[in-house]
């Protein structure tokens, strides 16, 4: 049982931290599900935690900070899949998939957008 008291001191530690800054509670909670996952060596853990988050509270109720974080990880791959478009190293079709992943991603920022309008309208 000694042995544990590291670890949770510094999720304690964390957990402290987070709530005295004023942190979003789901922000709060999936880096603790990081900090889970890292320190039991699972970690896939936080991607589990984080997908089951986003269905439950972002897209089925709408939670706001859920959705800007999805919002902004999409946004920054589009970004990325952008630049991959742009470079001329890549053939005609490496282009038409990169096409593919531009369009999904455009379409996937369409719809958060769109969940996120009804959740405040």
């Amino acid at each position: 049982m000694k042995k544990n008291f590291g670890a949770a001191q510094e999720l304690r530690t964390q957990l402290t931290e987070a709530i005295n800054a004023g942190r979003e509670p789901m922000e709060i909670i999936l880096q603790l599900a990081k900090t889970l996952g890292e320190l039991s060596g699972e970690e896939s853990y936080f991607s589990t935690t984080r997908e089951q988050i986003l269905s439950v509270y972002g897209l089925a109720l709408g939670n706001a900070f859920i959705l800007d974080d999805e919002l902004a990880q999409v946004r920054a791959r589009l970004e990325k899949i952008s630049a991959a478009y742009e470079n001329p190293a890549f053939s005609d079709e490496e282009h038409t998939r990169i096409g593919y992943a531009l369009a999904a991603h455009r379409e996937e920022i369409a719809r958060l957008e769109r969940l996120k309008a009804s959740e405040v309208g």
